[in-house]
């Protein structure tokens, strides 16, 4: 692990009996491995599992909490998502239109929190499709890649990436629908917030 400066965050004085110190030197691999649900570029993924240590660090300094590996991967997830909510405004656009369509009506985001929610909820839809399904649908509609760059980069024709689109969008319309018929918005904290450190995760795997 090497540790410096990341975005604005400077590194911390480190004590290496902290629990998230170790949490994080143990799990940094599958700490990555859960990264690349979300995002597909590797300096993406590097760059979020160090603030991920940083941020985790700095809010449970000075004292212990009871699952350090849980808090870690909590407060990751949330990073991410703040990644994927800075870079994804057309595709958070594309699902509202999507599912719109699919609705028949024009007011499905009735205010901001059910806004927020259904986009946490499509990001967690993103990160259980199929490795390739996913990697072709975050170049697509998270960078906006041309179908061309897409071939050249994964080896794949047009129509395997039109296949894997189609697909794509429909499993995360099928699990945001699932999702908010249960009425699961507890299960996670929100978005834009940093996991509280006395959060459990319940029922979740991180690899």
């Amino acid at each position: 692990m090497t540790l410096g400066k990341t975005g604005t965050s400077k590194t911390p004085k480190l004590e290496k009996d902290s629990g998230i110190y170790a949490a994080f030197l143990q799990n940094e691999s599958a700490l990555k491995r859960f990264l690349r649900r979300f995002l597909y570029k590797q300096e993406d993924i590097d760059e979020i599992s160090q603030e991920t240590f940083l941020r985790a660090y700095k809010a449970t300094k000075g004292r212990e909490i009871d699952s350090p590996k849980a808090y870690i991967f909590q407060v990751a997830r949330s990073l991410a998502y703040t990644e994927l909510s800075s870079k994804t405004r057309r595709l958070t656009d594309y699902l509202e239109d999507a599912l719109e369509q699919d609705a028949g009506t024009t007011d499905l985001l009735e205010d901001e929190v059910a806004a927020q929610q259904k986009v946490q909820f499509f990001f967690d839809a993103i990160a259980e499709l199929p490795p390739q399904c996913r990697r072709v649908f975050l170049m697509r509609k998270v960078q906006g890649m041309p179908h061309k760059a897409i071939a050249e980069s994964l080896g794949i024709g047009a129509s395997a990436i039109e296949k894997h689109i189609a697909i794509g969008t429909e499993r995360c319309k099928r699990y945001i629908k699932n999702r908010e018929g249960a009425n699961s918005s507890t299960d996670h904290p929100a978005v834009t917030e940093l996991p509280d450190p006395n959060y459990k995760a319940r029922g979740q795997s991180h690899e």
